[in-house]
């Protein structure tokens, strides 16, 4: 097998910043948006309130119930359903600006409203989620046409063609060489069809949560050139740049699964990126005490809408041939690591850059 010509170098890399906690900005942002949204209501009604009468007061108070259900979820519309509740106790129901009431009406009017804002809430909430749960079944139906579309194509490609070299094989016309280059095509399209279905166990075994780690201590430059090594002649036409910094320590992983994920990017980026252009492979040490690896091409890139997406099994964000289940091997492989994977630019302004941080552990 022909090696690509590359040689592996220890440069400094800059740090990056990265890591962001999504779930709590998320989470600030529903309540946050929530409160402000009912103080903007409660002041607008309590100027209107000669105006109106309590019941249009507490139908729009019940609407924006609804609306915090619709849009942040069961709990921000609880949250907002009793501080709706002792607002409109406080600025609507007399005495003013006290939660003392002093009419068995009133008393009726407060727990009628508490009672129908909670129901609605949970309601709106209910019929939300039903509204999901048929978008998941069309998106099931969707994943189950797109692996039928991708398992026809993955199969009978190299089976068409494994038997159509094995025919022209058994022809006595053939010559020693010809059968040379047919008994090639044999090899290379079944071995096609081993990756394929190999791809396939890891997905099922990631997804069952059966991934076992066989972790032991690894240097980092050990998994890259077993990464590209593996790589092989996709390689070919592409140069190959590689970096690791100085002084890395040796990582504590299962380095079969990390080369498979090394190999799965750099596959990606020899496919998608123009003969010629640089593949560059490097890693470093990052502030949180673990250690990024980063592969980079020339590439068109990805879209910033769909790096997500990418990581989700038989999405694929191009045209090329694939099962698109790559990524999300790769990604699940990184998860079992307590790592994360994601997509930025190319620090040289064209193309992509594919990272994933794998903790640092230490050595038993």
């Amino acid at each position: 097998m022909n090696l690509p010509n590359y040689q592996i170098t220890r440069l400094p890399i800059p740090l990056y910043n990265v890591c962001v906690d999504t779930a709590t900005s998320r989470w600030l942002w529903r309540y946050g948006s929530s409160t402000v949204a009912l103080a903007a209501l409660v002041t607008a009604l309590h100027f209107l309130r000669p105006a109106l009468n309590q019941t249009s007061i507490a139908l729009g108070l019940v609407l924006l119930v609804v609306l915090v259900a619709a849009r942040a979820g069961r709990f921000p519309a609880l949250y907002v359903a009793i501080l709706a509740g002792l607002s409109f106790n406080f600025f609507f129901i007399g005495p003013f600006y006290s939660f003392r009431i002093h009419r068995t009406e009133d008393v009726v009017a407060f727990l009628a409203f508490i009672l129908t804002a909670v129901f609605v809430g949970q309601l709106s909430t209910l019929l939300e989620k039903r509204g999901l749960q048929s978008a998941e079944l069309q998106r099931s139906e969707q994943l189950k046409t797109a692996l039928l579309d991708a398992v026809t194509h993955d199969l009978r490609t190299p089976l068409t063609s494994i038997k159509a070299a094995i025919t022209t094989v058994r022809s006595e016309k053939v010559s020693a060489e010809v059968q040379q280059e047919l008994f090639a095509v044999i090899e290379q399209e079944s071995d096609r069809l081993n990756h394929f279905i190999q791809g396939m166990m890891d997905l099922a075994k990631l997804e069952a949560g059966q991934i076992l780690l066989q972790s032991r201590t690894v240097a980092a430059d050990e998994v890259i050139e077993d990464a590209l090594q593996r790589a092989g002649n996709l390689l070919d036409r592409h140069p190959v740049e590689t970096s690791v910094e100085p002084g890395l320590p040796d990582l504590k992983v299962d380095p079969r699964l990390i080369s498979q994920v090394l190999f799965t990017l750099i596959e990606n980026s020899a496919k998608y990126s123009p003969p010629e252009t640089p593949i560059t492979v490097s890693v470093r040490r990052s502030r949180d005490h673990s250690v990024c690896f980063a592969v980079s091409d020339e590439g068109p890139g990805i879209n910033p809408e769909l790096r997500d997406q990418v990581f989700q099994k038989f999405f694929r964000a191009g045209t090329r041939p694939g099962f698109g289940v790559g990524l999300a091997i790769a990604h699940g492989i990184v998860q079992a690591h307590q790592g994360k994977i994601w997509i930025e630019d190319n620090p040289q302004g064209r193309g992509a850059c594919v990272q994933f941080q794998i903790p640092l552990r230490e050595a038993t």
